[in-house]
């Protein structure tokens, strides 16, 4: 079985198409109904014949329709993406406060803060230029996906050609091992299954047929006398008329549908957005404040007060956010790479915080993406758990006849110690082979010396076995691997096992293999056999029926298709994709934390709802809404089915982007799973789209992170790294914008009432540099609180001052400014020397600061006090506050720095009494945090 594997590729197709591609099929016909046409009349169509195009003809037609690729088109220039990212307001507010602080930067000497200010610009935009840059690479890969060459028919005589050389009205040689180069109506076929999973998200490859169909609105799934651009023949081969190439195949489509899609802004992004507006407007606001008290009340020079008033401006503005923000997400990224989620883009770390709906691929990522055997019975009605199976454990006669029919009656091979064939085949052999029964000890006992192949007509394949070979065996091989039973099947030479659908199976019975022997089949036992399969088929399994019968060599001689009937039923066995061990866990951890999973799948209902039943995605009474149903649906009925609906079945593409949409358009913010190329839109358009790391590349480079393991569970790690994150924003936030109103009511309000301006420009510029800077990148290192995972996820349009933190900074800001406030009066200098002047407000300037410090301890947890989070939880905050402490104590007590800082030396008794203020200041803020934090109560499941 050939296994498909795509490159990296560029966004997207034009929205456009060509008149010359229009011009490949009527109009009014379209080009999604090439599978209710005939053989001949598609020939007839395309000038064609079984034969394919002469030379000329081909020619012609590739110089008019171009060639089988998909179109480019640029995306946005590096030049517009840096523009985008340097135009957002915090950006605009840091540059404009850079500036002035560079120009008016109080003191003398290097302008510290403005070159910080500007390096976190730089950093911020830089980091996201190259991360947008990098999502504008998906159309290569589409590009890529087709063969460089493909056998076709040229001039009745078989022939190579490039894959890009394929036009319309060609006839390709496809056989297993192949990928699909373009669009194709089957002509003839000898047992051709293709795996599609790529475009519908179908587990099992495709039993393909010729015969024309009779509803033009199939699915692409459903069409089985088509094959599609990107998909590979696991099994037989087939003519095929090419009918479309290039932009019109179904991968085209995709790609055209991708290239409609427009990434929002994350939540994040427009709540920083609205942010940074408000904070400009305030700044100016006290700037111009600040201004009018140093002239009109102070009675200072206006140059004088410039000074102050833009140090004040830049002390409202958290100018550490950027790096805080990118710090954070960075190390978020990093965190979430170490548990098998890869970032592609930075927002998306903190968008996954607020997730509040999870649409999931079933197969690979709820899934193992691996059929597995799940139960065995034999003719009796005998039925054995295959989770049991092992090679010591000793099988009954039934279920251990079972597991070698089913065996012998494959075509899976074993390949450098790897099973490859069918994927139903290879479950077939691995159940055996967990038994102790090997397949190539079986074949060598029994070889095969016939066989009549599997086709999706007849529903059966056979294969024909030596017995000659098995009674040699039978005396010398163990009782665990040899075929003697073979014998009381059949006293001819050779016998036939057939294997298939069991309805199809049971039909031709006429006896049973029952303990040793063959008896009657009478009818009761068909209608055990027959309830039973249902009662599997009903859980989402796949049901396979095998029989047996002996052949005589002139029966031998004749056509394959006797050789299937009057055989004799030996047994069942069900088999499924089974869910992943750890999901259901992830999945009762997501509805603990308020977010909705939603199963989107392209796989029957009957097994979609099974496995979503048994993760807990659904209840019994959930019915799955499959495609069809979606295609009556206009879009406001859909937007109310999609509050209700857990699973969904059979879906398109433009399904699933329907989807995503509506749940989008109902305030959900989606995070939106998938692997194949058909997955590719929605996972743009998804809020977070999440690809696997198995799955084609295309879906890769449309997605936001990509799963190393392609496993649910990792989604719901990757969720609780954004809350993390999130939560560290807010939390500084908390404590920058606590400390900034400190700071503006130390200098606006000091000498309203008598005093002078506690904090100079280059002191307020410093204080900001200690604690936006390092006490805040500290913070960004915060873990994750115990409750996490058990609130509900942020609302898109709800603050980031919600939840209590703008409630803190009101509380706390004002009561950290009136206590430094209160310390000043006390501390005030009766002589008001300019010595005494200087010591009062280097003693002020300090006990800012090692406040600062506590409040940065307290700020750890939203509603936990400083006893219970502990001083050592954060060892690298803590780090950042020693080298803080030192460059403040530096600041007012090495000689050479004092001039710069406008500070004089202060003596240990004064460090002692600030780190005193701190510490009661501390006490004060734990007492706020006890009375007005918010109680957490824990989320509702979603789960009506």
């Amino acid at each position: 079985m050939s296994i498909v594997r795509f490159r990296l590729s560029k966004t997207l197709a034009s929205e456009q198409e060509s008149t010359q591609q229009r011009e490949r099929v009527p109009q009014s016909e379209g080009h999604a109904t090439w599978h209710v046409r005939s053989a001949e009349d598609a020939l007839r169509d395309l000038g064609s014949t079984r034969s394919g195009l002469s030379a000329s003809a081909a020619t012609e037609k590739l110089r008019t329709l171009g060639p089988n690729e998909l179109e480019e088109t640029s995306g946005n220039g590096l030049g517009r993406i840096f523009w985008e990212q340097a135009s957002s307001s915090m950006i605009l507010i840091l540059l404009v406060a850079g500036v002035l602080a560079l120009i008016f930067k109080g003191g003398s000497g290097f302008p510290v803060d403005a070159v910080a200010i500007f390096a976190i610009v730089v950093l911020f935009v830089v980091l996201g230029t190259l991360q947008e840059y990098r999502a504008q690479k998906a159309i290569a890969a589409l590009k890529q996906m087709s063969m460089p060459s493909v056998r076709v028919m040229r001039d009745g005589t078989p022939t190579t050609v490039p894959s890009r050389e394929l036009v319309p009205g060609d006839v390709m040689l496809l056989e297993a091992g192949h990928t699909v180069p373009a669009d194709g109506r089957l002509l003839e076929v000898q047992s051709l299954r293709v795996q599609e999973s790529a475009l519908t998200g179908e587990s099992e490859p495709v039993e393909k047929k010729v015969e024309a169909l009779s509803d033009p609105s199939l699915g692409v799934g459903d069409r089985i006398n088509m094959v599609f651009l990107g998909s590979a023949v696991t099994f037989g081969r087939a003519k095929v008329l090419v009918v479309e190439t290039g932009q019109r195949t179904e991968l085209g489509r995709i790609a055209t549908l991708i290239q409609a899609v427009k990434k929002s802004k994350t939540p994040l992004q427009k709540k920083l957005d609205k942010l940074g507006k408000a904070l400009g407007l305030l700044a100016l606001a006290i700037a111009m404040a600040v201004a009018f008290i140093g002239v009109f009340i102070e009675g200072q020079s206006w140059s004088s007060v410039l000074v102050l008033a833009i140090s004040i401006a830049v002390a409202v503005v958290p100018e550490g956010l950027p790096a805080v923000l990118t710090f954070t997400l960075a190390l978020g990224a990093q965190r979430m790479l170490k548990r098998k989620a890869l970032v592609r883009k930075l927002p998306a770390v903190e968008t996954l915080g607020s997730v509040t709906t999870i649409c999931s691929d079933k197969t690979g990522t709820l899934t193992q993406n691996h059929m597995t055997v799940t139960r065995v019975m034999d003719a009796s009605g005998q039925v054995l758990d295959a989770s049991f199976l092992a090679p010591e454990r000793t099988l009954a006669p039934g279920p251990s006849v079972v597991l070698q029919a089913f065996t012998l009656c494959t075509d899976v091979e074993r390949d450098s110690g790897k099973l490859i064939g069918d994927p139903t085949e290879i479950a077939l052999v691995e159940a055996a082979e967990k038994a102790g029964f090997l397949k190539l000890n079986l074949v060598g006992s029994a070889p095969r010396v016939a066989e009549h192949p599997f086709d999706s007509d007849r529903k059966l394949m056979t294969t024909v076995h030596d017995l000659d070979s098995a009674r040699s065996a039978g005396t010398t091989m163990p009782v665990s691997q040899h075929t003697a039973w073979l014998e009381t099947v059949s006293d001819h030479r050779h016998v036939a096992i057939t294997k298939g659908a069991m309805e199809q199976v049971l039909s031709r019975c006429r006896t049973a293999f029952l303990e040793g022997r063959v008896v009657s089949l009478d009818q009761g036992m068909k209608a055990a056999m027959v309830r039973q399969a249902e009662l599997w088929a009903d859980g989402g399994e796949r049901v396979l029926a095998v029989a047996a019968r002996g052949l005589s060599q002139p029966a031998l001689e004749q056509a394959g298709a006797s050789w299937e009937d009057d055989l004799s039923f030996i047994g069942l066995c069900a088999m499924i994709d089974p869910p992943r061990p750890e999901a259901r866990a992830a999945v009762a951890t997501c509805r603990k934390a308020g977010v909705r999973v939603v199963m989107i799948t392209g796989d029957h209902p009957a097994t979609a709802k099974a496995i979503a039943l048994d993760l807990g995605v659904c209840d019994r009474h959930d019915e799955a809404v499959t495609g069809a149903d979606l295609s009556t649906l206009d879009e406001g009925a859909l937007r109310g089915i999609v509050e209700s609906t857990k699973v969904y079945a059979r879906v398109s593409p433009e399904q699933k982007l329907r989807i995503v949409a509506a749940l989008q358009a109902n305030g959900h913010i989606v995070a939106m799973t998938g692997d194949g190329v058909n997955d590719a839109p929605a996972l743009r358009k998804a809020d977070i789209g999440v690809a696997m790391g198995t799955g084609t590349d295309v879906a890769k480079e449309a997605a936001d992170i990509v799963l190393l393991d392609d496993n649910f569970a990792t989604i719901v790690a990757a969720i609780e790294e954004g809350r993390v994150v999130y939560d560290n924003l807010r939390r500084f936030l908390m404590f920058s914008l606590s400390g900034n109103v400190a700071k503006v009511i130390l200098v606006v309000v000091s000498p309203l009432v008598g005093l002078k301006a506690m904090l100079t420009p280059i002191q307020i510029l410093f204080s900001n540099l200690l604690t936006d800077g390092l006490l805040g990148l500290g913070m960004g290192l915060e873990k994750a609180e115990k409750d996490t995972m058990s609130r509900p996820p942020f609302k898109p349009d709800e603050s980031v001052f919600a939840r209590g933190v703008g409630l803190h900074i009101v509380l706390v800001g004002p009561m950290l400014g009136a206590a430094l406030m209160i310390l000043g009066f006390f501390l005030w200098p009766k002589d008001q020397t300019p010595e005494s002047l200087t010591l009062w407000g280097t003693t002020l300037f300090t006990a800012l600061a090692f406040t600062q410090v506590a409040r940065a301890f307290s700020a750890r947890s939203f509603s936990r006090s400083v006893l219970s989070t502990g001083v050592t939880g954060n060892k690298a905050l803590l780090a950042m506050v020693a080298v803080a402490i030192v460059l403040q104590v530096v600041s007012v007590t090495f000689a050479p720095v004092l001039p710069f800082f406008e500070t004089t030396a202060l003596s240990w008794e004064r460090l002692g009494l600030c780190a005193g203020m701190a510490l009661v200041l501390l006490a004060l803020m734990e007492a706020v945090k006890a009375v007005f934090a918010p109680k957490r109560t824990p989320s509702k499941e979603v789960f009506s």
